[in-house]
């Protein structure tokens, strides 16, 4: 899917017979290796493979033709053994000659007209009935039409017009072969869609909507060159392989390039790319373009995600809690592994040891409420999207940060020493394991065994209704130690 290069490329369309020189592979060839030629006399591939003048000219320009060769052949033997360079040249030769051999063949046979929009169904109803001659001589037709203009928003207007008319399938083949050469050229595209701004991400959200042919993509079509909105419609239709295949190239070689996506800051930068990312994905989680695109993509998230960057990524969370949460939720969308090390490690330094219990609250926190914050953290990093042995060190650490704010605190003494019976030491205590203040586990267990000790003291009942103003409220306090009991786990529903 993504451009290859051109030995890739030349290893992909290794034709052995002229019939071959047809493909979309080789055609790509073409277009990459007659360039200068082609821009020249502002033709497609199907306009070379299917016009016997631009075939003579091309003969006739020297060196062009001559070097193209030679470079497809030099790409076409490397690597291989039993074969050599020239040997692989003359091949090229014979099968262009066949080419141009066939297209003389079939054009003195009976002239060629160009395609007609407006006489298509015509036209259509007038080639012969066997498949692989009627694709020829279809071809010459359409090749002669685009020879007619100059410009490739002319020729792609033309492309357009031809896809409008609904004509079967397997007779659209070579519109939409012809249009994607024109789509896969820088120009081309731009007469299509406009031109690139100093962003990128934009023109990758056209694409694909371009692509895809979904209406419901949110991307906006541009009016202006008219030629975008054509080209959705036809999409919308009926995707174009081939143009789908075209587009999907142009996306792709935008998202491997380095054109930031928005231009704005490193938050709107991030979300860009993860939306495009999206996108990409494709079955199995893997990515449209495969290892090339997912290697890019995590180049664009190297560039946001790292020390420079990642206090910008945290305004707006300040909460302890809520910047863990954030950056969780980012580990769960990175691309590649330095990515990911790098927000464990901001992850590992926001909640390191020595620190955590003063970050986890404001200065002005009680110890009831730096005690619920580091269980809230330990619940987020329950459910947290990370190693295993990762997350469980840093809920382990949790544990052990309360546990050592519960002792240097000195909360627990200092309950203990107050008041004169025993609810005024178990109900501060009880409240401590309500409320998900402690973490379960160890600590919720020792607090949980502390306020045991003074709930079956006899005093302890005696002393919550001691205040109350009638049997109404002693029954009201009571039901209401009961509910508080069976939520900090010291009796049952």
């Amino acid at each position: 899917m993504l451009p290859q290069t051109e030995e890739q490329l030349a290893k992909a369309a290794l034709c052995k017979a002229p019939a071959d020189l047809y493909t979309v592979s080789a055609r790509e060839l073409i277009s990459r290796h007659c360039r200068s030629f082609l821009d020249a006399m502002r033709a497609t591939p199907t306009e070379l493979l299917f016009s016997e003048e631009l075939q003579r000219k091309l003969e006739n320009a020297g060196t062009a033709y001559s070097g193209a060769v030679q470079k497809v052949a030099i790409a076409q033997v490397s690597g291989t053994k039993n074969r050599d360079v020239a040997g692989r040249i003359k091949e090229i030769f014979a099968l262009c000659d066949g080419v141009r051999n066939r297209t003389l063949e079939v054009v003195s046979a009976a002239p060629v007209e160009p395609l007609e929009p407006k006489r298509l169904k015509e036209q259509l109803a007038s080639l012969p009935a066997e498949e692989e001659s009627r694709l020829f001589r279809f071809s010459l037709m359409l090749a002669k039409a685009l020879q007619a203009h100059k410009d490739w928003a002319g020729k792609a207007r033309l492309l357009l017009d031809m896809l409008d008319a609904k004509m079967p399938p397997a007779d659209s083949a070579p519109i939409d072969i012809a249009l994607s050469e024109i789509i896969r050229l820088p120009v081309g595209l731009d007469e299509l869609i406009g031109k690139q701004g100093k962003s990128a991400g934009e023109r990758i959200a056209i694409l694909n909507k371009l692509a895809t042919g979904k209406a419901e993509d949110p991307a906006a079509i541009p009016a202006d060159p008219p030629l975008a909105q054509r080209l959705m419609a036809v999409q919308a239709r009926q995707v174009q392989p081939n143009i789908q295949s075209a587009l999907q190239a142009q996306m792709l070689t935008a998202v491997t390039g380095t054109y930031p996506l928005t231009g704005g800051p490193t938050t709107a930068e991030l979300q860009a790319t993860l939306e495009i990312a999206q996108r990409l994905r494709i079955k199995g989680g893997q990515f449209l373009g495969g290892e090339a695109t997912e290697a890019a993509l995590a180049r664009r998230l190297s560039r946001l995600i790292n020390d420079e960057h990642i206090h910008d990524l945290m305004v707006g969370a300040p909460r302890l809690a809520d910047r863990l949460q954030r950056c969780l939720d980012l580990y769960k969308k990175m691309i590649g592994v330095q990515n990911q090390d790098f927000m464990k490690k901001y992850i590992d330094y926001l909640l390191q040891e020595r620190t955590v219990a003063s970050d986890v609250a404001p200065k002005s926190a009680s110890v009831p409420e730096r005690l619920r914050g580091l269980t809230e953290l330990h619940q987020i990093l329950m459910g947290a999207p990370l190693p295993s042995v990762f997350r469980g060190k840093l809920q382990l650490r949790m544990e052990e940060v309360q546990n050592t704010l519960l002792d240097e605190s000195a909360i627990l003494d200092r309950i203990a020493k107050r008041g004169n019976n025993s609810a005024d030491k178990a109900l501060p205590l009880i409240e401590l394991c309500c409320n998900g203040t402690l973490i379960k586990g160890a600590n919720l267990r020792r607090v949980r065994e502390l306020a045991q000790r003074y709930v079956k003291q006899p005093d302890f009942l005696p002393g919550v209704i001691a205040s109350a103003s009638d049997d109404a409220d002693s029954k009201k306090r009571l039901k209401e130690l009961h509910d508080q009991l069976i939520e900090a786990g010291l009796a049952n529903n």
